[in-house]
């Protein structure tokens, strides 16, 4: 996994083609804290989604809560990412293996990804292949996304302690 994520880094931060994903830049707060202020607000639209059982958007604005908060913690350290892998990448680099966040945090935002990335990729099928049985979505339920209202908001949490270190 090591060897996993320096490959990531290596390739966002140098790749072969194209312009880089993760870049050096100035330590800026005040663009880490508006990052902050976006996972908030995420957070607050989860919850609406949740609330009026909208399940698949309360997956996605769960997952941009966190996605932003990693943002933000990337920036405190002088990091901005372009590309959501490379960014999940130098989070687990910079704080993860350095013992500043307790790994399971990364496990939340991969859970959340991984179910966005359903969804997203039960739209493709659908899109491509235009036959009427393929457009069926699977139905998701309140019990499908419980874990995210709790487990977003605490990963954000988590990453204002950081912020405020």
């Amino acid at each position: 996994m090591a060897r996993d994520i320096e490959r990531a880094l290596r390739d966002c931060f140098h790749p072969k083609i194209g312009k880089p994903n993760l870049v050096k830049v100035p330590v800026h707060m005040e663009t880490a804290k508006q990052h902050i202020d976006k996972a908030r607000g995420n957070l607050r639209a989860m919850k609406l989604m949740y609330d009026h059982d909208l399940f698949d958007w309360t997956i996605v604005c769960g997952y941009y809560a966190m996605y932003h908060a990693v943002l933000a913690a990337l920036f405190k350290i002088g990091i901005r990412a372009t590309a959501h892998y490379c960014a999940i990448a130098a989070f687990k680099k910079f704080y993860v293996e350095r013992g500043k966040i307790e790994p399971e945090y990364v496990g939340f935002i991969h859970k959340a990804k991984q179910l966005e990335r359903k969804y997203a990729n039960t739209l493709d099928k659908a899109q491509e292949n235009r036959v009427v049985e393929q457009y069926g979505v699977e139905i998701i339920t309140n019990d499908d996304v419980e874990w995210i209202i709790e487990d977003a908001a605490d990963f954000v949490l988590k990453m204002e302690e950081v912020l405020a270190e």
